[in-house]
């Protein structure tokens, strides 16, 4: 089965979302001195990784590319590595300035920030896609940012 090329757009804009989303949360639980907010921001690296590997899954099962295979391979072992080399310009930008971020409201608010625009961007594929299994793949997606945005707006109206 060949999936469109509007649904390969949105298969590489979101395996970029969620490496950036990923780094994130590694680098600003790294940050964090609040060990509550660190093992979550842990935790929610680990299910930026497991989003990227289905995309990651899903795109190579329909398109060869070795420009993703490292990162597979990196990404499906133990740990959380670092990678960053195909992090877009904008996320690169938002990623410089975690080292600034001074509260725990500062952190919530740009993962906030991130986890909307993910499910911005699954929402926008889950339209455009006309492929059953792409779609699928979205709408899960979708659930799974939805639930991280409730959370962190629950954890910043908490503050």
């Amino acid at each position: 089965m060949q999936f469109s090329e509007d649904a390969l757009t949105f298969l590489n804009l979101g395996i970029e979302s969620e490496i950036a989303a990923y780094l994130f949360y590694k680098k600003a639980g790294k940050l964090v001195h609040d060990k509550g907010l660190q093992d979550t921001l842990l935790s929610l690296a680990g299910d930026e990784k497991n989003h990227f590997l289905s995309l990651e899954d899903l795109y190579d099962r329909n398109v060869r590319s070795e420009m993703w295979a490292p990162y597979k391979d990196i990404l499906g072992k133990e740990g959380l590595p670092d990678i960053d080399e195909l992090v877009q310009e904008t996320h690169k930008e938002l990623l410089s300035r975690i080292g600034k971020l001074s509260s725990k409201k500062d952190v919530l608010e740009m993962a906030l920030m991130l986890e909307k625009e993910a499910f911005d961007l699954f929402s926008a594929g889950f339209a455009k896609t006309q492929d059953a299994e792409v779609k699928k793949m979205f709408e899960f997606l979708m659930g799974f940012e939805k639930g991280h945005v409730q959370w962190i707006e629950k954890e910043l109206a908490a503050l």
